[in-house]
């Protein structure tokens, strides 16, 4: 589809935040609203049109957006669902955008989170697949992809349920039955009977108790080793884990779903069950007179020390690590393309052209820059600077020596990549991790053309004990 076309005289497509084999996904903004806010757009399509395979489709799609839209006005960490239509044979579900960044961002391969960072993620999953199992719904295709974590609040978001993509398998079989030819689900966070079509409610559960050894253990499922008779997930002598989440988790993640947690509630249940609990506090005004001074004392004494390690240790540590909590994700790709076509600049300099918002004629808040050697930046600004979320794109001009790579998405800080981010050279070969003043500099992957991969810590653009450099 291409940007600016109008659907329904009301949602302009202003660029592409992805495609799959299920359809297309679009930023547009609605037309009739006020200040024209942003919304998402998904495309499905049917893998025929054949007349009794598009009424199936209809029904289907009538049924899952009615799913959306009670799933959507349960709770405010699923998307809402503003509209559902079909044209031209397609078929559109319009949803709420969310500003933010999915797990991929998070969950690094080749970094490992503790025991009380894994259970605060899972918690947080568990709460909001809690809504969908009371309503008997499956997700179907829970992975760090389809989880955002949103910007405004930093909660979970649930996104892309996996039912409405069986419209784009359907089809008619030998004896004119239409079926849907299709498994909807991903390789690694789907369980032995969801790939046999035999989906659970526990289903859902395999796939978080996956994200959560995922994340203990730095390894992508797919390289996950599984017990040739049991069928089992080996990971329990790969990370220091107490015995109580990994008992948790090998249950959430058992080949057998009869013996799993049925529901996401059960599940949450047995993680707060383990989480270890709050001693109760020993009350000042009890103590005899001396031991409130002693105790007083040490307070007084505890706190100063606490204020000196803040001003001269951890303050230069919590500047540094603030913006590396913040990333951002490709919806930022084509977010203002549409704006500047055919429009002048807000903004001319010399050497590049600004198209966004100004605050005291400098560029602030979201906008376009073009470079006189056709590079570009769309993201965020601050006092002119690119700062926040964004991604640059080298010139068009592959032959350009200036430029090595193709594109950074990510964090800025006053023009430098800082914080959470991607690069992909002109090789093929691509870091994604934590940057520093422009250099790759703390946890991050790098992977090469040929698809082997090496994580760990990275200094200055260099990866530690080894002769790998992010430099190119």
């Amino acid at each position: 589809m291409f940007i600016d076309t109008v659907l329904r005289k009301r949602y302009r497509i202003l660029g592409s935040l992805g495609g799959g084999a299920f359809g297309d996904t679009y930023l547009a903004e609605d037309l009739d609203l006020p200040n024209n806010p942003k919304c998402v757009v998904k495309q499905l399509r049917c893998k025929t049109f054949e007349p009794e395979v598009l009424i199936i489709a209809k029904r289907l799609f009538e049924s899952e957006a009615k799913v959306l839209y009670r799933l959507g006005n349960l709770s405010n960490q699923i998307p809402k669902l503003f509209a559902h239509f079909e044209e031209n044979d397609e078929f559109y579900l319009v949803q709420e955008f969310v500003e933010g960044h999915n797990l991929t961002a998070e969950i690094i391969p080749g970094s490992q989170w503790s025991e009380g960072q894994v259970i605060k993620l899972l918690q947080e999953i568990l709460q909001v697949l809690t809504v969908v199992h009371q309503q008997n719904i499956i997700h179907r295709d829970l992975k760090p992809q389809n989880l955002m974590r949103r910007r405004d609040d930093g909660k979970i978001v649930m996104i892309d349920f996996g039912a409405v993509k069986e419209i784009k398998g359907l089809a008619t079989n030998i004896e004119g039955e239409v079926t849907s030819t299709i498994v909807i689900g991903s390789n690694g966070y789907m369980p032995n009977e969801q790939a046999n079509s035999k989906l659970k409610l526990c289903s859902d559960i395999y796939a978080v108790g996956v994200i959560g050894i995922q994340a203990l253990t730095g390894k992508l499922p797919r390289n996950f080793q599984e017990d040739p008779t049991s069928g089992e997930i080996i990971w329990r002598n790969q990370v220091n884990v107490s015995d109580r989440l990994a008992n948790v988790l090998s249950k959430m993640v058992l080949y057998n779903f009869s013996r799993r947690y049925q529901t996401a509630s059960e599940a949450l249940q047995a993680l707060s069950s383990i989480s270890p609990p709050l001693s109760k506090p020993t009350t000042l005004w009890k103590l005899p007179f001396r031991r409130k001074l002693l105790v007083a004392a040490g307070v007084g004494a505890g706190i100063f020390v606490m204020l000196v390690l803040a001003l001269f240790i951890l303050l230069p540590i919590r500047t540094s690590e603030k913006f590396n909590k913040v990333t951002c994700d490709a919806e930022l790709a084509s977010l203002y393309s549409s704006k500047f076509i055919n429009r002048k600049p807000d903004k001319t300099y010399r050497d590049r052209k600004y198209y966004g918002t100004l605050d005291k004629n400098n560029p602030s808040g979201k906008g376009t820059m073009i470079f006189q050697d056709n590079s570009r930046y769309d993201g965020e600004f601050k006092n002119g600077k690119r700062h926040g979320c964004g991604k640059f794109l080298s010139p068009p001009d592959t032959s350009s020596s200036e430029y090595s790579y193709e594109y950074y998405i990510g964090n800025f800080v006053n023009d430098n990549f800082d914080g959470l981010g991607k690069i992909k050279w002109k090789d093929g070969g691509e870091y994604t991790g934590q940057f520093r003043n422009g250099k790759c500099e703390g946890k991050g992957t790098f992977k090469l053309a040929d698809g082997t991969s090496r994580s760990g810590v990275w200094k200055k653009g260099n990866l530690l004990d080894s002769n790998i450099s992010c430099n190119r």
